[in-house]
């Protein structure tokens, strides 16, 4: 029983264990992922499809939410695939029938860049536009800008002819959520009074590339005699398609619409003629005896122009004009933000610039007064995270191993054009080595001292002798190496031939050569061995005492031993 509660009780922590590494491994994934950053609606108008700013829009019209929005609480931090959401309205409907789900937002400054993609989602309750960020905003703070969605009233939800508030909100839902409102009038049907001529156009729902034109002739029922209708595309290379081109009488009501079950179409036959290159009709449509017509006709378009229509209505004494334009309603957008560039410092040896230093720490003080520190690494750089624009003061605060501490405070300006360079050097940590040189025995010519770094000859020398009084240093030699260890400095002597050399001391206190002159060898005189000569009187008599003595001497011991006996 006890074994089955031990299982149990290790299931249970291996179970929560497997839990706890899975949620950190998520939240890793969420915190380098994209993000839903901060955001808000700065600035909330209406704009008809001309994109002018209104205050009355007519209640079938197409029109723009023309909304400023800026991001830039979240500094020069924003990252390709960060995003924010703007919930709209349910009064209001998006639909790809009057704008393209997904439309980019574009630099500001004309240079084509897309700063971020939009894509909205209709619903039966209103829509939601995501705005996804690219690379453009990376590096870059204050990034900020305007985006227009085209919308149309939903008509059921929508009172006319009176004031109407709307609202979206920026990340609806989220603990970051903002909201911004807007009013404008919601024009509804008017009376029409002493109408001769009008035209209006609309997008084709079926055909994008194709506009859908209609003109309303003559609804104050007035008498034309021989009228003519003369429609012309204006400034652009788009075509009438003949084929469209429908007249009908019609009887209209009072606000200028159909009345159902009175329209009757006009034969065209003869009456119908058209220019070459398509751009412009006429049609002979004779006396008018207070009929109104309906004419309608497609004409071709391209996306994202403006087209121009010059129509006009001619009788004896009259003429009635009225120009027309299309455009079809697209959502889109710009943006902007001024460039986050970095400092970038560099760390190099005053006495040769080629040896970058490590390890150099630098306190950086921001136009705010905020500071961080930068560290250089191996190969002596460090460039900061993207900061905003200002002034900034860089100063030294720890000096790598085996360097001087360089006390200078630099300037530097972060701008929109560029960051900031800076090569700041250090002075290497110096040492003098001195040496002295003493005689034991009489002092011969000048001495060569050969220096040593860590075993390796230098090449440095110095030379001893009377004028100098046999003292010298080896000065400003380098007291660390590259890697900040204490370099170890050794002294030889050439050989002085009859000395023998000792060398004492060390590179702190200093070397002492000292020079012994070796004991001399005493030679024995040479003994002359030579035979004389004749005429060498010289050594005879020398050889004759000595015969003399031997012979005395001989004669004394022979009778001292004869006595004896």
């Amino acid at each position: 029983m006890k074994k089955r509660n031990y299982l149990v009780i290790l299931l249970s922590l291996f179970m929560t264990l497997t839990v706890l590494i899975a949620w950190s491994k998520t939240n890793v994934i969420a915190e380098d992922g994209p993000k839903q950053v901060d955001a808000t609606i700065t600035n909330f108008r209406f704009m008809n499809l001309s994109k002018t700013n209104v205050g009355d829009i007519y209640y079938t019209d197409n029109f723009y939410f023309d909304l400023d929005w800026a991001a830039n609480t979240t500094g020069a931090t924003l990252k390709e695939g960060d995003y924010f959401t703007i919930d709209l309205p349910d009064t209001v409907m998006f639909s790809s029938d009057s704008s393209p789900i997904d439309f980019d937002i574009y630099d500001a400054d004309g240079s084509g860049a897309v700063i971020a993609k939009a894509h909205i989602t209709a619903g039966t309750n209103g829509a939601t536009a995501k705005v996804v960020f690219t690379n453009w905003v990376e590096n870059r703070y204050n990034v900020n800008g305007n985006i227009q969605l085209s919308a149309r009233f939903d008509l059921t939800r929508v009172p006319v002819n009176q004031s109407t508030s709307f609202t979206v909100s920026v990340n609806a839902g989220k603990s970051n959520a903002t909201s911004s409102s807007g009013s404008v009038n919601v024009a509804g049907p008017q009376i029409l009074t002493d109408e001769s001529l009008n035209k209006f156009a609309w997008y084709d729902t079926e055909n994008p590339h194709l506009a859908n034109w209609e003109i309303r002739i003559n609804h104050k029922k007035a008498t034309l005699p021989n009228a003519t209708i003369h429609d012309t595309i204006v400034g652009s290379t788009e075509r009438i398609l003949k084929d469209t081109i429908r007249l009908s009488t019609v009887q209209m009501d009072q606000y200028g619409n159909d009345i159902a079950g009175t329209s009757t179409p006009v034969d065209l036959t003869g009456k119908l003629t058209m220019s070459d290159n398509d751009q412009t009709f006429t049609i002979n449509v004779g006396n008018v005896n207070g009929e109104q017509y309906r004419l309608t006709y497609q004409s071709t378009y391209t996306e994202g122009t403006n087209l121009n229509n010059k129509l006009t209505l001619t009788s004896v004494n009259q003429t009635y004009t009225f120009d027309a334009h299309f455009t079809r309603a697209s959502s889109g957008g710009s943006g902007s933000g001024d460039l986050a560039n970095k400092i970038k410092l560099t760390k190099v040896d005053e006495d040769d610039n080629s040896i970058t230093l490590a390890n150099a720490v630098f306190t950086v003080t921001k136009p705010d007064g905020t500071t961080f520190d930068l560290t250089t690494a191996a190969d002596g750089t460090v460039t900061s995270e993207a900061l905003v624009q200002g002034t900034y003061k860089v100063k030294e605060k720890t000096a790598p191993s085996g360097y001087e501490l360089n006390d200078t405070e630099y300037t530097l300006e972060v701008t929109s054009a560029g960051g900031a360079l800076q090569t700041i050097t250090d002075k290497p940590i110096k040492t003098d080595i001195s040496v002295t040189k003493t005689w034991v025995g009489p002092k011969a010519g000048p001495v060569t001292i050969h220096l040593f770094a860590n075993g390796t000859d230098t090449g440095s020398t110095l030379t001893l002798d009377d004028s100098n009084n046999w003292t010298g240093s080896f000065t400003n030699l380098r007291k660390y190496d590259q890697s900040g260890t204490e370099i170890q400095y050794t002294i030889t002597e050439d050989t002085v031939n009859g000395y023998d050399t000792t060398i004492t001391g060390d590179q702190t206190t200093g070397f002492t050569v000292t020079n012994t002159e070796q004991p001399k060898n005493i030679t024995p005189p040479k003994q002359n061995t030579a035979t004389p000569k004749t005429s060498d009187n010289t050594n005879i008599y020398l050889y004759f005492g000595l015969l003399l003595v031997g012979v005395i001497s001989s004669g004394y011991l022979f009778a001292k031993r004869k006595s004896y006996r």
